[in-house]
């Protein structure tokens, strides 16, 4: 029993080796032992019987020379196989590049209804026009083994793409013929990491935090913790993953599956608090006429029931069908622009905005109002970096008269009323004062579609630097009042909320005016003035959803000393040069029609109103309280003035009945006196509910009359 520790040794040693070489001594051996009687017959006990022939070529062939090239074939294949093996534990990972926003931020992946082609594209809101980003390179894996002939490997289709924002990286579902579909990451360079498996073809998505949220043909589904998941060159490098364990079970309509259909594009609304701190957030999606809801958020605490909420999607624009023949239209694009949403339907019928005030829990129903007409386009999915959507720039207006005007009426063919202000159905325009006739010449209808609910616009004040006109508009069952702007070249954008004060924001405003820093000060019904910082600095949005719309850090609220009393309908600036003083002069609505004047020399700490008599306003006091509405400092830049440059003017609001349709300069304030000099400057067409401003230059360039500006 001596060789029986040797035997042992051998033993321990021989299970160590290697498979493949363990396999290549085995093969040995069975060679070795196996008849291999391949030059002669095999007799009945089993021995090799050779022939004469077989007996010559014995001395000079190797009796295993064929078993031999056998072992050697079947050890090339396992080496083979060992490092095909070792190539699948070992799929290369990347990191893509950031997905760098520009333009618009409205981006789309589309592809071809043939599948010749997929590309990302980029909204031009100029045009309406989809401009190319992208065009991804759809043989780009043909080289990979198994891929060599014909459609094999090929990239069919790209959607369900969303910006995972805290990384700025692209996310999207990418099918692949004969390989399925998977969740990649993207860059502008077209570099593609694999990140997950997914169900069929997927093309509705989001990013929720880090979980990237889909739903298409085969489900609703949720892949969890995206950006810690590897990004492999390959799809090889996700060969054990189970797609189906990442489907979500919803019901609907009483209809319980992993497998409802929802619709073709999905953004996250947090419907109210902030995007920082949402209290009750919603998973959204827009499907047919109807809006579809899934709560994430309630009361600040994560919820998921898989309770599909189903609200009717209603247009708010006149007109505008919110959906095609049958009730049927497929919106394959959607947006959260700082929380102002938009989908963009794929027929081409225009980008909608969803007004997030008009959603009614109880009744069922939202609203959505058309913005833009957008050009038609085929397979797609919208994504963005989530900042806003800023539609082109307002330009600056162009002044070719002294006194512009902007006045609302009773609409063409509606009833009478005493306040066409606050009515949908009424009509807004800008205009310009004939001086030689008295008379006001309409420049601009103003288009109210694009914001059905607007009933007027007023306050109205020109930019002392950018020449952009601002004014308030007022809308039907929306509170607070906005800040908007717009320029002759069909352009109207919300600038800034307009909530503070002691009514947040409800009551209207009328008086306005810039300063020569820019400050817009303005006056309200609420018995506050007020004072707007930096509105050229805010950029113009759409949506009165818009996070940046929505923070009015820039207006100062006084609300003390400003009452009714004390402050009139209209501004103007009076400088007083020797003292270098400014102050807002107004006219109070009253029947000895008392002249306000507020020191504002320190727009920082504007003073309690001095209140002066009127001189020259005889004519005016019948016993009946008047509202001075519009007042004017007309254009004094040297090159174009004329004989009323750098003076002021005021004109009252009447109505057809009364007869105060005059012109009235401001020729002097007397401090010491506290008296405030007037005299007639000719005739004015009656109005009463108006505003009035000024350029602060003239400029040759008029603005064409009958103009119709378009709101949005």
């Amino acid at each position: 029993l001596k060789f029986l520790p040797t035997f042992v040794d051998a033993a321990m040693e021989f299970v160590k080796m290697p498979s493949h070489l363990l396999c290549f001594l085995m093969l040995g051996w069975l060679a070795r032992t196996e008849s291999q009687c391949l030059d002669g017959t095999v007799s009945k006990d089993g021995t090799c019987v050779l022939s004469e022939l077989g007996r010559q070529n014995e001395a000079g062939k190797p009796v295993d020379d064929e078993s031999t090239d056998m072992r050697v074939e079947l050890l090339q294949r396992d080496l083979r196989l060992s490092s095909q093996e070792k190539k699948l534990q070992k799929i290369a990972t990347k990191t893509v590049n950031k997905w760098t926003c520009k333009g618009s931020q409205a981006y789309q992946s589309t592809t071809a209804n043939d599948n010749s082609w997929t590309k990302i594209k980029l909204l031009n809101l100029s045009t309406g026009l989809y401009e190319n980003e992208l065009d991804l390179d759809l043989g780009k894996f043909a080289g990979e083994p198994g891929c060599e002939n014909g459609k094999k490997c090929k990239i069919r289709s790209m959607n369900g793409c969303a910006i995972h924002l805290k990384s700025s990286t692209l996310y999207c579902a990418m099918q692949i013929h004969d390989r399925g579909c998977f969740l990649v990451a993207l860059d502008q360079a077209g570099n593609i990491g694999f990140v997950s498996k997914l169900n069929g073809f997927r093309y509705a998505a989001t990013f929720l935090n880090d979980d990237y949220y889909v739903s298409g043909e085969k489900g609703f589904a949720i892949i969890k913790n995206v950006p810690d998941l590897s990004q492999y060159d390959s799809w090889e490098g996700l060969k054990g993953q189970e797609e189906k364990k990442n489907l979500v079970e919803l019901t609907m309509n009483k209809t319980t599956s992993k497998y409802l259909g929802l619709g073709a594009d999905m953004v996250i609304w947090n419907k109210d608090g902030t995007n920082a701190n949402p209290v009750n957030q919603f998973l959204m999606t827009l499907k047919n006429h109807e809006l579809l809801l899934i709560q994430l958020l309630k009361d600040g605490e994560p919820f998921f029931d898989g309770n599909v909420i189903v609200l009717a999607a209603e247009s708010a624009s006149p007109g505008q069908s919110f959906t095609g023949p049958g009730g049927t239209r497929c919106w394959g694009a959607g947006w959260n622009f700082n929380g102002a949403i938009y989908f963009a339907a794929d027929d081409g019928s225009g980008l909608w905005s969803f007004d997030s005030k008009s959603v009614d829990f109880t009744a069922k129903t939202s609203k959505w109002t058309k913005k833009i007409p957008i050009n038609h386009i085929d397979w797609n999915d919208g994504f963005t970096c989530g900042t806003t959507l800023n539609p082109p720039s307002i330009k600056k207006i162009t002044c070719e008269h002294d006194f512009y005007q902007v006045a609302t009426f009773v609409g063409k063919g509606q009833p009478w009323t005493h306040q066409p202000e606050v009515k949908k159905t009424s009509e807004t325009f800008i205009r310009h004062l004939d001086l030689t006739t008295g008379k006001f010449k309409t420049d601009i209808k103003v288009d109210r579609s694009k914001f059905p609910q607007m009933t007027s616009l007023n306050a109205c004040a020109v930019h002392p630097n950018e020449g952009v006109l601002y004014c308030f508009m007022e809308e039907e069952n929306r509170d607070p009042q906005s800040i908007i702007s717009l320029d002759e070249d069909s352009q109207i954008v919300l600038v800034t909320e307009h909530k503070k004060g002691p009514k947040n924001g409800k009551n209207l405003c009328f008086a306005a005016v810039f300063d020569k820093d820019a400050n817009f000060w303005y006056w309200c019904a609420d018995k506050t003035l007020y004072k707007a910082s930096g509105l050229e600095k805010k950029k113009g949005v759409w949506s009165h959803d818009d996070l940046g719309f929505q923070d009015d850090e820039g207006i100062t609220a006084y609300p003390t000393h400003y009452t009714d009393d004390k402050v009139g309908a209209d501004f103007v600036l009076w400088e007083e040069k020797e003292d270098k003083k400014t102050y807002l002069v107004s006219i109070v609505k009253s029947v000895d029609s008392k002249v306000s004047v507020i020191d504002i020399s320190d727009p920082n700490d504007p003073k309690e109103p001095m209140i002066f008599e009127s001189s020259g306003l005889e004519a005016t006091k019948s016993g009946k309280e008047i509202t001075w509405g519009s007042a004017w400092t007309a254009p004094d830049d040297g090159k174009h003035a004329g004989d009323y440059a750098g003076k002021h003017f005021f004109t009252p609001d009447t109505s057809e009945k009364q007869e105060h349709n005059k012109l009235y300069q401001l020729t002097d304030l007397d401090f010491e006196a506290k008296k405030a000099h007037f005299k007639d400057a000719g005739e004015a067409d009656k109005a009463t509910w108006h505003d009035g401003f000024t350029c602060l230059k003239k400029s040759i360039k008029g603005v064409d009359d009958g103009k119709t500006i378009k709101v949005g």
